[in-house]
């Protein structure tokens, strides 16, 4: 294991693994590969991890064509050698806050109601530069509370030319509080340094609204949008504009960010 990757594996083994008394495996539903792929707007893969052990109970496909890994022979520390170098010391603060917003922060009956996000440049096999949006959920509890497996999602979001930064997102699948951007820069969670909202924020847009929202995450501009959904491209920029104002969000990348995170597309 390259040495600057092992802060990432002492973050998550003092935030999950100590915690787990009687490891087990996940067993994997039949459905898991569309129920990916409702919270991916392009090119991704996904991946259940034992907490406890770290190993990768199962990889999808898309890992070989985003990384060019074989998903059998697949481990968390080729995952994570993906990323940029100099973004290892964040991701660490960012797994670390995440791990006691779910340990410390969320009651037991919460822990699976929930869901974070954060995003950090990656290097693909091809030596390119791109942007990795990270999606992960707990899927099981041991005996003790503790989370035991989750769900990761990674998805390609180089089109969408966002901005990283130290901030993770949580978001209730439920009926709970959203946390948006919080700085995981002390390793910590901390509400206040984020933006709580509730889900009715986001799904408040309407079935159309959504519609452009899911091609503006696939990079359409406002004519491409107008023409495949066959309206005019004044109605596609007011759509926008109420899109904005209802979300509160200061441009189209900033909202569809909120979506892809919010799982709406």
């Amino acid at each position: 294991m390259d040495p600057n990757l092992v802060p990432v594996f002492q973050a998550w083994k003092k935030g999950y693994k100590d915690r787990i008394k009687k490891p087990s495996r996940f067993k994997i539903p039949t459905n898991l590969v569309r129920m990916a792929a409702l919270f991916t707007p392009g090119q991704f893969y996904f991946y259940i991890v034992n907490t406890f052990t770290f190993e990768l109970e199962y990889v999808s496909p898309g890992v070989e064509g985003m990384l060019g890994i074989n998903p059998e022979k697949t481990t968390m520390d080729m995952l994570l050698d993906m990323a940029l170098p100099e973004v290892i010391p964040s991701i660490v603060q960012k797994e670390a806050a995440t791990s006691d917003f779910f340990n410390r922060f969320l009651s037991e009956e919460e822990r699976l109601l929930y869901k974070y996000v954060y995003t950090y440049p990656y290097k693909n096999h091809r030596g390119e530069k791109r942007d990795m949006m990270i999606q992960v959920s707990p899927l099981s509890l041991s005996e003790d509370g503790a989370t035991q497996h989750q769900l990761g999602i990674h998805t390609d979001i180089t089109h969408l030319g966002i901005q990283h930064n130290d901030t993770v997102s949580y978001f209730s699948i439920d009926e709970g509080k959203n946390y948006l951007n919080v700085s995981a820069n002390k390793g910590v969670f901390d509400p206040s340094m984020g933006k709580e909202v509730r889900n009715a924020t986001a799904q408040s847009l309407t079935k159309r609204e959504r519609e452009i929202a899911k091609l503006l995450a696939k990079g359409l501009n406002d004519m491409e949008i107008a023409e495949e959904l066959k309206i005019a491209i004044l109605t596609v920029r007011t759509h926008r504009r109420n899109m904005l104002k209802k979300t509160q969000c200061k441009n189209s990348v900033e909202l569809v960010t909120l979506c892809l995170m919010c799982g709406m597309i």
